[in-house]
């Protein structure tokens, strides 16, 4: 059967239709399973090149402005409170009057002891005049004994016999001379030691009414008020204070006593607190890996969170040989003296601080991102393709370390912190590349390098 000429040419055309679908699902399989990929843009890390400077290596931590000498005294004596004196915010000086407390019961019992005193001296002084009556008898006896008895006669041999008897009998009822100059010096020495302890009750006793009136042990700013008009004091032994530093270690006597120690801190709550605000320092706290490297002398900068754009130079004053641990991490505290303060520092302030733990000068040093650590031993890749090589490394700061042997000044080498993909190469001398992440590396020229580089 011969099928029409109009339908012979419909039926081609399906028939080229089919063989073009094949055709685009055979093309389109091959490229998705069987087409290698085109090669890609040769992936290349940042090279940098080896330079000569400083390095230096430091640690870090935070802290808070902290007052070099506080002081929280406290009434030595029990009493109502009648007066207080200062308030929050004022300065006072070394001895001033701070409170006052009901003084008519101390200032009874001196009258007390001043009384007795009185009664004491007189006691001396007639114990003094008993002796020297006494003295005066045993003289006159022994002179009396020491000239010669006239020879007695019969005459008066009786009336002789008879005077001797009395006289026998007399001294049976009362001392002799001897033992009464003994009883008066016993007699003096007691009384004497009565006068002592009655001048010694009078200077408790004045010392009692002083105590009336808080003074302040130390000179500074009044931080808190912790007593009102009308409480009643115990009475303590000594008021509680403390400065550290390397402004000097003391004490102070009377009612406000100051110690020497590695931090600035006050036990217990006196009837104020005072702080020298003008001598701040900072504290803070290293973790135990930290602070064996770290010791006092060691220079430190410091910035403050509030002042964010200053950097203050300090020294490390001391670093306390205790430690604190808190959720099982240990950590050693340390104190900075502070050259110069902002005038705006305020104690409390919460501050960074670096301290410098190592320096090598005129050094050939590298980013610390191109040393590959294996072990003790550490190895760069060349840029020029040449592979690794080992190298000694020296001071090794965060971001930089110094290369002792293996490099040579202007040497390229490649960062080791991941690669960047392009079609060129980071190379050549005076130019700055981009770290991974965003950091810079120096080239050639002098820069400031961040976390203990400066390249010269």
């Amino acid at each position: 059967m011969v099928l029409p000429r109009h339908k012979l040419r419909g039926l081609s055309f399906v028939n080229v239709a089919l063989v073009a679908i094949v055709l685009a699902i055979a093309v389109t399989a091959y490229f998705l399973f069987f087409k290698k990929d085109p090669p890609a843009a040769s992936a290349t890390r940042p090279s940098v090149a080896v330079q000569r400077g400083e390095v230096t290596a430091s640690v870090s931590s935070s802290g808070t402005l902290q007052s070099s000498q506080t002081a929280s005294p406290q009434f030595e004596t029990s009493g109502t409170v009648t007066q207080v004196l200062v308030k929050v915010g004022q300065v006072v000086a070394k001895g001033a009057a701070i409170a006052k407390i009901d003084p008519a019961a101390a200032e009874r019992q001196l009258r007390i002891a001043q009384q007795n005193q009185i009664a004491s001296a007189n006691s001396v002084t007639a114990a003094e005049e008993t002796l020297s009556d006494a003295q005066d008898a045993l003289e006159a006896a022994e002179e009396a004994s020491a000239s010669p008895s006239p020879t007695p006669t019969p005459s008066n041999g009786q009336q002789q016999q008879t005077q001797q008897s009395q006289q026998s009998q007399g001294q049976g009822q009362s001392q002799s001379p001897e033992v009464a100059v003994s009883n008066a010096e016993a007699s003096l020495a007691k009384a004497k030691a009565d006068k002592e302890q009655s001048d010694q009750n009078v200077e408790a006793a004045e010392a009692a009414v002083d105590a009336t009136t808080l003074k302040a042990p130390i000179a500074g700013t009044i931080t808190a008020v912790n007593g009102t008009v009308g409480a009643v004091t115990g009475g303590s032994n000594s008021s509680s204070s403390s400065s550290s530093g390397s402004g000097g270690q003391g004490s102070t006597s009377g009612q406000g006593s100051a110690s020497g120690s590695g931090t600035s801190t006050t036990s217990g709550t006196g009837f104020v607190d005072i702080a020298d605000l003008k001598a701040l320092q900072v504290v803070a706290a290293f973790a135990e890996a930290d602070a064996i490297k770290i010791k006092a002398g060691q220079a430190a900068t410091v910035t403050l969170n509030a002042e964010p754009g200053t950097t203050l130079t300090a020294s490390l004053a001391t670093v306390s040989p205790t430690p604190t641990t808190t959720n099982g991490v240990v950590s050693y505290s340390a104190t900075f003296s502070l050259a110069k303060l902002p005038a705006n520092a305020r104690m409390g302030q919460t501050a960074n601080v670096t301290v410098q733990t190592a320096k090598a000068a005129n050094a050939l040093y590298v980013p610390s991102t191109a040393i590959a650590t294996s072990g003790t031993t550490y190895t760069v890749t060349m840029a020029d393709g040449s592979g690794t090589r080992e190298v000694q490394v020296g001071v090794r700061g965060d971001s930089y370390t110094q290369i002792t042997s293996g490099l040579n000044e202007g040497d390229q080498i490649e960062l080791l912190q991941g690669a960047i993909g392009g079609t060129g190469t980071q190379n050549g001398q005076g130019r700055q590349g981009q770290l991974p992440g965003g950091g810079q590396f120096p080239g050639a020229g002098v820069g400031q390098g961040a976390g203990g580089f400066r390249g010269r």
